[in-house]
């Protein structure tokens, strides 16, 4: 029996170290297949956020919400910023991009990209047409959530039944707004 267990255990351990190899191989052959996609993915975003979109520049995120921040250029002038931030909605983390125009000081456009909210509910804020009421939102004053049609420049309304993540969103594009005007606004770079 002892004989028997040993032999089968050789089996067994030949069979994994096989496995776990090919695996390991897979992974490594998709890595930079997997890697240009996501680059894609992101690149293609950013043009959604931002329709201008120009040479990038990475520059440092401040940190709190913000995790990413994006320089748009064009013929050598910032034409633009794009902010990815990380607010808290009503199940966890929600990652968004927000597009902000040098022209006008003006949204241009948001992101939801993911997201842990409850579906058909909060996850409607990955809807384009509630989406697209932050476009072209002045960026003088700071958004506010309102459960009634927007009647002033800074409203945003809320998803019906979903308000904690329409504050989530409002609160990472005011974020966003606030880390431009302080920084890039009115030609200060």
């Amino acid at each position: 029996m002892s004989n028997l267990f040993v032999k089968y255990t050789g089996i067994l351990a030949v069979i994994c170290g096989v496995s776990v190899g090919l695996v390991a191989a897979a992974n490594e052959g998709t890595k930079d297949t997997i890697a240009k996609k996501h680059e894609a993915d992101t690149r293609a975003a950013y043009k959604v956020v931002l329709p201008e979109l120009g040479d990038l520049k990475k520059l440092p995120a401040p940190g709190g919400l913000i995790t990413d921040v994006q320089q748009s250029t064009k013929n050598g002038k910032p034409n633009g910023y794009i902010y990815t931030v990380t607010p808290s909605g009503y199940g966890g983390k929600v990652t968004l991009m927000v597009g902000i125009s040098k022209d006008g000081d003006k949204i241009t456009g948001i992101k939801v990209m993911n997201h842990s909210e409850t579906p058909g509910l909060g996850a409607k804020s990955t809807e384009p047409a509630w989406q697209a009421q932050f476009k072209g939102k002045p960026l003088k004053d700071a958004l506010v959530v309102t459960k009634q049609e927007a009647g002033k420049p800074n409203e945003i309304k809320a998803i019906t039944a979903a308000t904690i993540t329409s504050r989530a969103v409002v609160t990472g594009v005011n974020a966003a707004r606030e880390d431009y005007m302080k920084n890039h606004a009115n030609g200060k770079d």
